[in-house]
């Protein structure tokens, strides 16, 4: 595995020279690609040098690590908080925290953090690896599609798909069989893996499965109707697509 891109966040001079040190001596394994020591320079920093793990403080000058969690797209990265207060522990692991580390730093528990975060990218890359070739396999056959999440990967029959729904940067899928499964990706990646000749973007938020809509319904706005009584919007400029598509089946 390839070293873990690290970036240090934290208002403290001192104590982020010495995080540095402790990494650089005692975590081979992570690459060190910069120090931010305000929320401003980490919003700046983080989309260039993209890291894969944050080693962020709590309070940072005026702000706090929060407030920059909610500024960032932070899906990708591992963070290890690193605080000289305790009461924040309950809050840091609403924002999947992998670790809550208390000053003054113990470089044992730091190691440990390290260790951890390093077997969870291990399994990560694992698994991805796995699906990208499973999906590549399945691609061909326009049969299958992989849905995966933080607790498994799921493989699904195109005709057991009734319709995706958006739900932020994930996607809820809906089955013939009343089950739903959530996956860690867009709807708009699914939307270039999905057969085109099944499978249609109605909405925004919906992509549909063709063979299973009933009814258009024009009346209240534009929905279709599915054969297991679920009614979806379907957006103004995407009708006239949907019933090209419907009409070639």
């Amino acid at each position: 595995m390839k070293p873990l891109k690290a970036l240090i966040v934290e208002d403290e001079i001192n104590n982020a020279e010495l995080l540095k040190h402790f990494v650089t001596k005692y975590c081979p394994e992570i690459e060190l690609v910069g120090t931010c020591h305000n929320k401003e320079e980490a919003i700046t920093a983080i989309p260039e040098l993209k890291p894969q793990l944050l080693f962020l403080d709590i309070v940072l000058e005026e702000d706090n690590a929060f407030d920059l969690l909610r500024e960032i797209d932070s899906s990708n990265m591992h963070i290890i908080f690193i605080t000289a207060f305790d009461e924040y522990a309950l809050k840091a692991f609403r924002f999947n925290a992998a670790d809550y580390l208390l000053k003054p730093l113990q470089i044992e528990e730091l190691v440990e953090a390290v260790k951890r975060i390093l077997q969870r990218q291990a399994n990560k890359e694992f698994i991805q690896k796995n699906t990208l070739e499973t999906m590549e396999r399945n691609y061909k056959n326009h049969k299958v599609v992989t849905v995966s999440n933080i607790d498994k990967v799921s493989f699904l029959k195109s005709e057991e798909i009734l319709y995706c729904k958006s739900s932020g940067r994930y996607t809820e899928f809906y089955l013939q069989d009343k089950r739903k499964l959530i996956a860690s990706k867009s709807l708009g990646e699914y939307e270039n893996e999905l057969d085109k000749e099944l499978f249609f973007r109605i909405h925004k938020s919906f992509i549909v499965n063709l063979n299973y809509i009933t009814h258009i319904n024009k009346k209240a706005g534009n929905y279709c109707e599915l054969n297991n009584g679920s009614s979806l919007p379907i957006s103004r400029r995407r009708m006239e697509g949907l019933l090209y598509f419907l009409k070639k089946m």
